[in-house]
């Protein structure tokens, strides 16, 4: 099963760019977990993170799977659908919210460079900081090409059942000047990652 999907709405896509609500994801990907049990995990407030799981659970991106009762107190425990861990955008919305997307990417690229660029500074990449960006070049044809972008995002998948490159699925396959081109070209990769919770307090907002 293939876990990146194409993403064509826009209010999905907001939803999915803010690191917040993707850590939110993340936590209750494995068991039910609280707002309270996220709110400790995440160091914030439970009152900040209610918002953030309604409009979650409005995308059907977190379901409420139990309730306990606890007193005078009732806990809902939420899990992640684990839909859309990994996503790309589609051709039309790209089109229509070009600015927003490359906004949101530069955002999200940005502080992970500054990490490194702090890293650096103190001497802590590999050390107490996990922050990396790695570059490579090579000379392949747009099929190739094709193929290795498609190994890296398997890569870096969280679904262990890998899946193969289908060259009759890929956009290179839909264009016939280029499915046919054998030249090879030179391209450069670049490979950036770093945690979300090295992100400092306010920088790991996206823009309103």
């Amino acid at each position: 099963m293939r876990e990146n999907k194409i993403i064509d709405d826009i209010e999905l896509a907001k939803i999915l760019l803010d690191p917040r609500r993707i850590h939110i994801l993340r936590l209750a990907q494995d068991e039910p977990v609280t707002v309270k049990q996220m709110a400790e995990q995440m160091d914030e407030k439970p009152s900040r993170l209610y918002y953030h799981v309604k409009k979650l659970e409005e995308a059907h991106l977190l379901e409420l799977v139990e309730t306990k009762q606890q007193g005078n107190l009732i806990e809902k425990y939420y899990r992640s659908n684990n839909e859309h861990r990994s996503f790309t955008f589609g051709k039309q919305l790209t089109a229509e919210y070009s600015s927003y997307i490359v906004q949101e990417i530069l955002r999200i690229t940005h502080q992970g460079m500054g990490l490194i660029e702090e890293g650096m500074k103190m001497g802590q990449i590999g050390e107490g900081m996990l922050a990396e960006a790695n570059i490579a070049y090579a000379s392949l044809t747009p099929m190739e090409w094709a193929e290795k972008t498609h190994l890296v995002q398997n890569a870096i998948s969280s679904n262990k059942e890998q899946s193969p490159f289908e060259p009759s699925e890929s956009d290179i396959a839909k264009n016939a000047e280029l499915s046919k081109q054998t030249t090879k070209d030179d391209y450069v990769f670049v490979m950036l990652s770093y945690r979300l919770k090295d992100v400092p307090d306010g920088q790991n907002e996206p823009e309103a």
